[in-house]
């Protein structure tokens, strides 16, 4: 048969069987190379290549001592070869059947040119999760025995490989073979060699570059599950013996788990490696891998419960850890609870400003037109909540406000990266769910409150919206501003032109002073309306402003966070440099 022109005689320790998988790469069993320093590889049709040298390139997890699981090792020939490499069966092909012939090709003891055995498997169960079982197709052909061990099992009527074998019984002329999709759990670069169905070999391919590039540290079972818990009340459990690594996750999705209708849980794979990489290239490439094949339509819950919808843009500013002026700057659109970054650079802080007027454009290319009202939200360090986003420029040929253009919002990227906080957070949008109104609390501008006793006090009213007569421009007040934070607060306001005078004595005009009438005009215009609705308000306040010579809500920031409309944030272990 033809397909006898790859296999090949593995001569190490002892002797067995191997195939040729790619022109230079032959695979075999780790036990017929375990040990040996020198590896000869033969092609038995063809005797002109003469004995190749080989080195031992991969090792599957097997050991002398332990179950047998992992046999597997992959050798690279000294130089390629011109001879055509095994041909893989795709993934599940049906084989197992009284009336299939399965075809090996071993190196007994005595058989130098190679044996032809002839096999049959009569069950798809897999023997302890890894194996399946082989026996003689007839009583009196060759049976398995010393030598054939990491022959490639073919199928007769095709010439494809459908896995190879890894063991013998000591009686009845059978043994056992690992299936082809085990193989690639050992070798992830025989990713592209064994088709699946549904999905093109390249892109097989360039999930499993984009995982093996991909470094987060989380252990793949916790991976798995948090992938696939929401779309199944009972997922199918990991394979026996654990996932070997996060690329098995992957491969596991893509070749085991049946998805549910509308569910593509390898794309929700990627977009969780996608969020946890420190690379911002790999994360472009994983979220737009998955954009490309199948994300869910449908989101892991509502983003809004209520009658207020969002179609966020989430702009995430960060210090970089390289420079004190160095930023990591990242611009998504929010999708079905689903974050696609758009754009994402290290930038000098100059820059900043610059670069997200840029990028903001392209993201409402992305966000649902019809799910929602556009809202560009910033994440911030707290040294940068008191930045004037809401005044940067719309784009480089629109100098109107940002803030007048679109609903502007901003929040803390500590808090955002809190899960206590954020938690609390949720509680308390969906308590606002059920009354609609928030409880406003005043910090005046003089205020003298110990910033610890202030957040207790918050916590202990309830207050889901705070409001604050002063701007952060001390120390004091930057401490108060944080205790509203740390309380939970969904909804935080101040003016960048609020009060930071004296206030021992009266104002010059004989009206109380610029923040307490700051305060006075949020309780009057937007303690009744719903906070869902609060940056729709706010946006028209904004341009209210900017078209009058003067206005209370000049230089208004708003602070809202309902975690409920952006995905859970990245956290590092450390500050990220890129």
């Amino acid at each position: 048969m033809s397909s006898q022109s790859w296999q090949v005689r593995v001569s190490a320790a002892g002797v067995g069987s191997g195939f040729l998988v790619t022109e230079r790469h032959v695979m075999t069993c780790a036990h017929v190379v375990d040990g040996a320093d020198d590896v000869e590889v033969t092609f038995a049709q063809h005797p002109d290549l003469g004995p190749l040298r080989a080195t031992v390139v991969t090792v599957g997890e097997w050991c002398h001592d332990g179950d047998g699981r992992g046999d597997v090792a992959v050798l690279a020939l000294e130089r390629p070869v011109g001879v055509k490499p095994a041909r893989f069966a795709a993934v599940h092909t049906p084989f197992v059947h009284q009336s299939a012939r399965l075809t090996a090709y071993g190196f007994p003891r005595g058989y130098d040119e190679g044996i032809l055995g002839e096999f049959r498997s009569t069950s798809d169960q897999l023997i302890a999760g890894e194996w399946l079982q082989l026996e003689a197709w007839t009583g009196h052909g060759a049976p398995l025995e010393e030598g054939f061990s990491g022959a490639a099992v073919v199928r007769e009527d095709t010439g494809e490989v459908v896995g190879m074998v890894t063991a013998r019984y000591p009686e009845g002329g059978g043994g056992r073979m690992l299936p082809a999709r085990a193989l690639v759990r050992r070798w992830p670069d025989a990713a592209d060699l064994v088709p699946v169905p549904d999905h093109r070999p390249g892109s097989v391919a360039a999930l499993r570059d984009l995982v093996l590039r991909c470094a987060v540290e989380c252990a793949p079972e916790a991976a798995y599950l948090s992938v696939m818990e929401p779309l199944a009340p009972l997922p199918p459990p990991p394979p026996a013996g654990g996932f070997l690594s996060l690329w098995d996750v992957a491969w596991f999705l893509l070749t085991e788990v049946e998805p549910a209708p509308g569910s593509a849980p390898w794309a929700d794979f990627a977009v969780y490696l996608g969020d946890r990489s420190q690379d911002p290239a790999v994360r472009r490439a994983l979220l737009a891998w998955a954009a490309d094949h199948g994300v869910r339509t449908a989101p892991r819950e509502p983003l809004r419960p209520g009658p207020v919808t969002w179609s966020p843009i989430l702009v995430e500013i960060e210090r970089s850890g390289s420079d004190r002026d160095m930023y990591l700057v990242s611009v998504h659109a929010v999708r079905d609870g689903r974050a696609r970054l758009v754009a994402g650079s290290t930038l000098a802080g100059r820059r900043v400003q610059e670069y997200v007027t840029e990028h903001l454009g392209h993201a409402f290319e992305h966000i649902d037109r019809e799910g929602g009202d556009e809202l560009i939200a910033f994440a911030l360090p707290g040294d940068w909540l008191g930045e004037p986003v809401d005044e940067w420029r719309t784009s480089a040929d629109d100098a109107a406000p940002l803030g007048c253009s679109s609903p502007v919002v901003v929040m803390d990227l500590s808090r955002r990266r809190e899960p206590r906080l954020q938690f609390r957070l949720r509680k308390a949008w969906q308590a606002l769910d059920r009354r609609r109104e928030g409880a406003w609390q005043r910090v005046e501008c003089d205020s003298a409150q110990d910033p610890a006793k202030l957040t207790v006090r918050l916590q202990w009213l309830e207050a889901t919206a705070v409001g604050y007569g002063s701007p952060l421009s001390t120390e004091r007040s930057r401490g108060l501003l944080q205790a509203g934070l740390n309380a939970a607060a969904p909804v935080v306001v101040w003016s960048r032109a609020g009060c930071s005078g004296r206030h021992d004595e009266p104002a010059k005009d004989g009206h109380s002073c610029t923040g307490a009438r700051f305060l006075d005009a949020l309780e009057e215009q937007l303690a009744s309306v719903p906070l869902a609705e609060l940056p729709r308000r706010v946006h028209t306040l904004r341009r209210e402003a900017f078209l009058a010579e003067k206005h209370w809500a000049a230089g208004l920031i708003l602070v809202w966070e309902d975690p409920r409309c952006f995905p859970e944030a990245t956290v590092y272990a450390q500050s990220p440099i890129f």
